[in-house]
């Protein structure tokens, strides 16, 4: 069972957005700021994605990767920050999927365990 918050909107659909690490964020991530309607974060990811590839073309040419027998101590330390910025979504995402609700006119309704997005938004109605 996970956890989810649900929020309300006055015209619009309830939404339930589950607390935690977002896992599909990591593997999908662009398609995944998109469907959820994170188009600041999507355009700013867009922009960091090209900024790192032209940091990795300086970097190491047109082979574009780490040559981890000949790698410098810079170099490892760019993997890692790499690293840190393309697993962040994971650890965010469903934090800035609520706020994105919140400022669209949704309203925290309740905190609720279920076992999907669903059963979130109907355990209310079985009270």
């Amino acid at each position: 069972m996970n956890s989810y918050q649900v929020y309300k909107h006055k015209t619009k659909e309830i939404k339930a957005v589950k607390s935690g690490f977002a896992w599909l964020a990591i593997p999908l991530n662009l398609v995944w700021f998109i469907s959820r309607g994170l188009w600041k974060v999507f355009f700013s990811y867009i922009l960091i994605i090209l900024f790192l590839a032209g940091v990795d073309y300086e970097i190491y040419g047109e082979l574009g990767f780490l040559n981890f027998s000949t790698a410098s101590d810079l170099h490892w330390l760019w993997l890692l920050i790499q690293i840190i910025i393309l697993t962040l979504p994971g650890f965010k995402g469903n934090e800035w999927t609520a706020k994105n609700l919140r400022e669209n006119g949704y309203e925290f309704a309740y905190s609720v365990r279920a076992n999907n997005k669903t059963t979130a938004i109907k355990l209310p109605e079985n009270y």
